[in-house]
């Protein structure tokens, strides 16, 4: 990718996370960043093919957002790592990214494309990192996918609750309930 396409990128992702995907449209993107729509078009082919790129790009960055557990310092229970993510989905800087993520969701269960294709690969990047915390606080290979996919589920659930109503108190009951399933599964070898 070229210095001046990645530039345009980094700025119109910016512009979605603080305007959304409903307003899209090349000449107030293009207004913004000092360019033309012309130019926008250059570089990336049509309004969906910023579309695509920009789910990309945002997609990629919530991936790398996700709370990882590193196995040679795990944490000490599930709930802690259950509170290292609602810590990061809570931070006022990751929550219009998150937003973002659900717009993506919207859109792309309406019809295939780049919506759908950006929606669908970060949630398994958060299975996957579901997983992998999973597999480090104790949960067995056997079984421990379908847990993953219903903690993450869960999580999104919750998540989703946060950002359309008022952002209220920690779910502490939601967490609690999650991490004793998990230790639950951990605990049946």
């Amino acid at each position: 990718m070229t210095d001046r396409r990645a530039e345009l990128l980094d700025g119109a992702t910016a512009w979605v996370l603080e305007h959304g995907l409903a307003t899209l449209s090349l000449r107030p993107v293009a207004k913004a960043l000092g360019t033309s729509d012309r130019m926008l078009l250059y570089w990336f082919g049509s309004r969906d093919g910023l579309l695509a790129a920009i789910a990309e790009h945002a997609g990629e960055g919530l991936s790398l957002a996700l709370p990882v557990v590193d196995p040679t310092a795990p944490p000490p229970t599930a709930r802690a790592w259950l509170d290292q993510c609602w810590a990061l989905f809570s931070d006022p800087l990751v929550r219009p990214g998150l937003a973002l993520l659900f717009e993506l969701d919207a859109l792309g269960a309406r019809a295939p494309g780049p919506a759908r294709d950006a929606a669908r690969r970060t949630a398994d990047r958060w299975v996957e990192v579901v997983d992998g915390a999973l597999a480090v606080v104790g949960v067995p290979e056997t079984g421990r996918l379908p847990l993953s996919r219903v903690v993450a589920a869960a999580m999104v659930g919750l998540i989703l609750d946060d950002l359309v109503g008022d952002p209220g108190p920690r779910p502490d009951a939601e967490l609690e309930l999650l991490s004793r399933l998990v230790d639950d599964a951990a605990t049946r070898t």
